[in-house]
């Protein structure tokens, strides 16, 4: 690719310095990577991604050497300003669908998850870093116990539960003040249960328990398991939104599913509907993570 070329790809000019040319290099990439085209609506491939890397690797080998690296830019999501401590972003970029290039971070701080920017695995990560630094950071080597109990108070910061449930769901209708998502789990049968659990289409009630999600007959009583989820993601995002009062949470069988010898899982549908004018409110846990801390050094 001739230089003329790749500076315009980049929207660059020889004047821009290599910081410059790197934020507006990595911007691109964020707009034509085929995730983020596809939650805007876009199915064409046009092979921009792949020239813009191209682009930036014949400006790199143009530029004098000894620039320095600036490897953050504008995150464009909600900032928790309670949040404990900063954490990084990652995402990761394709040159083409069996190549994947190596995790970028390309941003740092207070940033709240957005599953349309951030894919979760990352996400946990990210969090999961700065648990580490948070507890090395108290002193002493960190246990296993107050490195996860740290862990998931700082996950629920960085979380919008109502927000995430929106875009993680599959709309199923909506009134004019409500709008109805719905999601999949499961309930792991008790394989020595004498009674028969599963009745296609029966309700289920569900509700939280010592920080689970477990699932009951609502006519008898009846304790029926706990309830698990295919993707990580809704363990943080359900689970509070079965605490707020304004949300209705509605469960029924769908269908079981053979796990193994003398083992079965329900599959239950759950849906929220959600009020339009529901809000986030960002939590702060710094007394329970301090807590935590202190834990750990007595």
């Amino acid at each position: 690719m001739e230089i003329n070329e790749a500076y315009r790809i980049l929207g660059a000019s020889r004047s821009d310095d290599e910081n410059t040319i790197k934020k507006k290099y990595k911007r691109l990439l964020f707009l034509h990577h085929p995730d983020a085209k596809k939650h805007r609506g876009e199915t064409s491939d046009d092979g921009m991604i792949t020239k813009v890397i191209e682009a930036y690797k014949t400006v790199r080998e143009n530029l004098e050497p000894g620039a320095e690296e600036i490897d953050t830019w504008d995150w464009e999501a909600a900032v928790n300003e309670g949040a404990f401590s900063d954490r990084s972003v990652y995402v990761q970029y394709r040159i083409y669908d069996d190549e994947e290039l190596p995790l970028s971070k390309v941003a740092e701080g207070k940033y709240i998850w957005d599953p349309d920017l951030e894919d979760f695995p990352f996400f946990t990560k990210s969090v999961l870093e700065a648990a580490k630094d948070v507890v090395s950071g108290a002193g002493e080597t960190p246990s296993k116990e107050s490195l996860m109990r740290v862990f998931h108070l700082m996950m629920q910061e960085y979380i919008f539960p109502a927000d995430a449930a929106r875009k993680l769901g599959e709309p199923v209708g909506a009134t004019e003040d409500t709008e109805e998502y719905q999601f999949s789990g499961y309930i792991k049968e008790n394989p020595r249960s004498s009674v028969e659990v599963f009745h296609e289409g029966e309700p289920v009630d569900i509700f939280l328990s010592d920080n689970r999600a477990v699932a009951q007959n609502p006519v008898t009583g009846t304790f029926l398991g706990d309830i698990s989820f295919d993707d990580d993601a809704l363990y943080y995002v359900l689970l509070p939104l079965l605490e707020e009062p304004e949300v209705k949470v509605t469960a029924q069988m769908m269908r079981l599913i053979k796990t193994g010898r003398k083992r079965n899982s329900i599959m239950i549908r759950i849906a929220l509907r959600i009020p339009k004018n529901l809000k986030d409110i960002p939590v702060s846990y710094k007394e329970q993570i301090l807590e935590a801390l202190r834990r750990k050094r007595e």
